[in-house]
Order: C-alpha cells, then sequence, then structure tokens
C-alpha cells in the first residue's frame, strides 16, 4: 500500500514501545517475511482515506502473491465497511483493529499459508526461482552487449550467450510452473482462506468499535481518536471493568443525543425554550420538509415521514424551569436491576452529570436499594476527576427496594448542601409504595424547595407499575412505551 510521510510518522509513533506487536511481527515473519509489511499494509487500509496500492512490479514475490490477497479477502469481507467507518482518519482504532488482524491472522498463519500458496515452501520456491531467473538474464543481456562489442567472432562467447539463453529460458519455465501451481491452490483455497480472513477481519471490527465506543463514552474529548497517554490509560482502566464496558454501549450515544440537543437548542429572552424535534405537526413543521410538497417526486417521501413521526418541526415552547437547578439522580440499584438496566440507568445518570457539569450546575448520584442502605457521590462544577466518575459508575449496592430513602437523602442535599431549585430524577424498575404521611410530606417539601422529579420506570414487558410514581413524579418516562434514546432524547430536550 502507497503512504505518505505523515502516515509513516503516524504508524511510527503508534509502534513505539508496542512490544506485542514486534513479537506477533518477528514470530510471523520466520514463517512469512513479508508480515510486517503486511501489518503495517492492513493499518494503511483501515485509515487511509483513500488507499492506494504499489504497482505489481514493485513488490516481492511474497507480496503478491500472499500479501496481495490478503488485502482483497479483506477489502470483500462484509465487515469492511463498518471498520473504514470506524478507523478512517482515526489513529487509535485503526491501529488497534489493525494489531487484532495480526494477532488473529499470525495464530492460523500455517493454514492461511497453506491455502494461498498452494505446497508448503511453494512460495518460497517460487521466490528463489523468480530471483534466479533475473540473474539468469543479467548474465545474459551483459554476454549479449559483450557479443556485440566483440571486433570479430568469438564461438566461446557465442556458445556462452547460447547457454545463458537456454539457463534463463530455463528459469523462466521453472518459475512458471510452480507460479500455476501457487495460483492454483490460491483458486482453489478461495473459501477456505476467504472465511478465515474473514473471521480475522470481524475481531477487527469489534476491536475497533470498542475503542471507539469506550472513547466515546468516557473520554474528555470523545471526538480525539489519537494514542495519547490519557486515552491508552483510559482504555486499560475501563477494558479491566465489565461494568464500565456494559455502561459504554450506551453512554457514548447518550452523549452524541446531549451534543446534538445543544446544537438544537435556543433560548428566547427568558421563560421560553425552543429547539427541533421529530413529529407530524404541520403548523410546526420546518419549511425544509414543507418543500417537499412543491415536488411530485418527493411527495411520496414527505407522506411517508409524515405517517412515521420523522417531520422535522419546531419543539413547542414552554416555560424553563425544569433543569433550571442543581440536578439530584436517584438511582435503584436492587438486585433485580443487575446487569442491562444497571448499565443503561448508569449511563443516564452520567449523562445528566455531564449536562449539570456543561453548564455549571451541582450534581449528585443516590445509589439505593432497601430501607436505609444508599450512597451518594456529589460532583461539584468543575471539581470532579474521571476516576471519580468511574468509581461511581462501578458502584451496586444490591438488595431490595425503597422510595423513601433516596428521597429523604435528596432533601437532605437541598436542606444541607445547598442544592437550589433542584431537578431530581428517580430511575427505578420496581414498585415501592409510599406511606401516605410520607407523600404529604414530600409534597410541602416540593412546594418549599421548588424541586421537580421526573421518573423513569424500567418497565418494558411489566407495563402498568407507574402507580408507584405518580405521587411524588411530576413527569413518568415507561420503558414500556418509548425505547431509551427516546428517553434520553426527552429528558436531554428539558434540560438543554
Amino acid at each position: 500500500m502507497r503512504s505518505t510521510k505523515l502516515e509513516d510518522s503516524i504508524y511510527r509513533d503508534l509502534r513505539m514501545e508496542d512490544t506485542g506487536m514486534d513479537e506477533i511481527e518477528n514470530s510471523a515473519g520466520e514463517k512469512l517475511r513479508s508480515f510486517p509489511a503486511l501489518s503495517r499494509d492492513i493499518f494503511q487500509s483501515f485509515y487511509s482515506l483513500m488507499p492506494r496500492r504499489n504497482a505489481d512490479d514493485d513488490l516481492s514475490t511474497a507480496a503478491r502473491k500472499i500479501n496481495m490477497p490478503i488485502l482483497e479477502h479483506i477489502t470483500q469481507s462484509e465487515d469492511y465497511p463498518t471498520l473504514k467507518e470506524v478507523c478512517e482518519g482515526r489513529e487509535l482504532p485503526a491501529y488497534e483493529a489493525a494489531a487484532e488482524f495480526a494477532a488473529q491472522t499470525s495464530g492460523e498463519l500455517d493454514d492461511l499459508l497453506s491455502q494461498l500458496g498452494g505446497k508448503p515452501g511453494a512460495v518460497q520456491t517460487l521466490e528463489k526461482l523468480e530471483q534466479a531467473e533475473k540473474t539468469a538474464e543479467d548474465k545474459l543481456t551483459a554476454l549479449l552487449e559483450q557479443l556485440r562489442g566483440a571486433p570479430q567472432d568469438d564461438p566461446a562467447l557465442s556458445a556462452a550467450v547460447v547457454k545463458a539463453a537456454n539457463d534463463a529460458e530455463s528459469k523462466r519455465r521453472q518459475a512458471d510452473a510452480v507460479n500455476k501451481l501457487v495460483d492454483a491452490g490460491l483458486a482453489q483455497n478461495q473459501a477456505e482462506s476467504g472465511a478465515l480472513i474473514a473471521r480475522a477481519v470481524s475481531a477487527a471490527a469489534e476491536r475497533a468499535e470498542e475503542v471507539q465506543t469506550i472513547l466515546g463514552a468516557w473520554s474528555d474529548a470523545p471526538g480525539d481518536m489519537r494514542k495519547t497517554d490519557a486515552n491508552a490509560a483510559l482504555l486499560e482502566r475501563v477494558r479491566a471493568s465489565e461494568t464500565l464496558r456494559d455502561i459504554s454501549r450506551y453512554l457514548g450515544r447518550f452523549r452524541e443525543i446531549f451534543a446534538q440537543g445543544k446544537r438544537n437548542g435556543y433560548a428566547y429572552g427568558r421563560g421560553e425554550k425552543y429547539a427541533l424535534e421529530l413529529g407530524n405537526d404541520l403548523s410546526r413543521a420546518l419549511t425544509s420538509e414543507l418543500a417537499m410538497l412543491a415536488v411530485p417526486e418527493t411527495l411520496p417521501l414527505f407522506l411517508r415521514k409524515y405517517q412515521h413521526r420523522q417531520i422535522k418541526q419546531y419543539r413547542r415552547r414552554e416555560s424553563v424551569y425544569k433543569g433550571a437547578g442543581d440536578i439530584i439522580c436517584c438511582l435503584d440499584e436492587s438486585g433485580s436491576t443487575a446487569g442491562d438496566l444497571a448499565a443503561w440507568g448508569k449511563a443516564v445518570a452520567l449523562t445528566l452529570l455531564e449536562i449539570a457539569q456543561s453548564e455549571g450546575r451541582k450534581f449528585a448520584l443516590v445509589h439505593f436499594s432497601g430501607p436505609g442502605r444508599f450512597q451518594t457521590d456529589v460532583f461539584l462544577p468543575g471539581q470532579s476527576s474521571l476516576e471519580e466518575k468511574l468509581r461511581a459508575a462501578e458502584t451496586f449496592l444490591g438488595g431490595g427496594t425503597d422510595f423513601q430513602t433516596p428521597l429523604a437523602e435528596a432533601e437532605r442535599l437541598m436542606r444541607e448542601d445547598g442544592f437550589e431549585n433542584a431537578d431530581i430524577a428517580f430511575i427505578t424498575d420496581g414498585e415501592c409504595s409510599l406511606p401516605e404521611i410520607c407523600v404529604e410530606t414530600l409534597q410541602r417539601a416540593q412546594s418549599e424547595l421548588r424541586f421537580t422529579v421526573t421518573g423513569i420506570l424500567l418497565d418494558e414487558g411489566n407495563a402498568g407499575m407507574d402507580f408507584s410514581l405518580k405521587p411524588f413524579c411530576q413527569n413518568i418516562y415507561r420503558t414500556s412505551e418509548l425505547t431509551g434514546e427516546q428517553i434520553v432524547g426527552e429528558i436531554v430536550l428539558d434540560r438543554v
């Protein structure tokens, strides 16, 4: 593969101190001398915006017969478009993917070489024969030049020319024969070699997506995919924790929703909010959407978007009271939420934390389960570290469910720790009826402290539990009615 000086410099920096790749290349290089060049080409094919190949005449025999078919299999695999989408122009995902591919193929190199090169040693034999052919042709050329410059016929020189010509022809025929054997083996084992390489490409795609997901979820600069000490440390930290990996699957996407919400949200004077959303209210539709009605060719597209509530429209203006103060997230960590529900809830809580940090608000995450069992993590504006977020994300209490404990802690935060006009998010998957006196006390506190409570009920597959949240929640979102991303989108639009 061709590469620019900048790409070569980037690859050198990525390879620096990577002893793992050194070991892989040294071990595989004993069987295939072109393997180090192959691993470099793999990175280039993933990273480059416009991958280009060198001319065949500039390639070694091993590169033509082994490296080139491997690259062709890669570009034809089902996962290659995914790889390009994740890796193109992003050095760390591209390098991690290339390293994963190299590790996968080096472990099965014997099988791969037999599938691509035919009989064992066939490519090495061909390489020697082609070199011998070139040497014989060079010798013949030199003798012919010598013969042309001779003043008279030289029988000995003429005999040497004939012998050299025969020798060159013999080497050419031998090389052609072995070359045909190698090509026949490649054609015969096309399916097997393609399947092996496809598995390696799939593993590389998973690796690249993992890098993108982790950095997108936890990095302070999610768009920065360079190999920095901070990114390397973050990848190592998150990979060591199954909990953090599970949260990453949601958090990266939720951060994108938040970023999009910030780009789309506009404030008008005081007390009004204005943003974009999807729906089918023609009175609030964007003019660019209505323009599709003017052309017969786009009319069906407009009707389809209308039917599926996908028309871009202005979000209705409303008073800005939600999210105007500090944020408290009460997160149910009872045993029934263990696993996917816990990861989703943590991702929502961390998205709320990012909203608070972006606007200089205080944030508190109240983990709760059974009676009296809770843990509070407080994040003050500009004073929280990534490690504190990671530790909070890894916390899981387990046990039963009690609503009084987290609500009492939220009230304490407002009265004693200065959380003003708080916006409380209450995330739970279960029922827990509050005593009537507790509900009355809570309602008086809401009036006095001017806080609102948004309930998020994780009731997918078990609808009908919202009555336990109605006494103290001004708004309730249910996973039995909305997807996770839709709920997060609504929460973000209400707070940016």
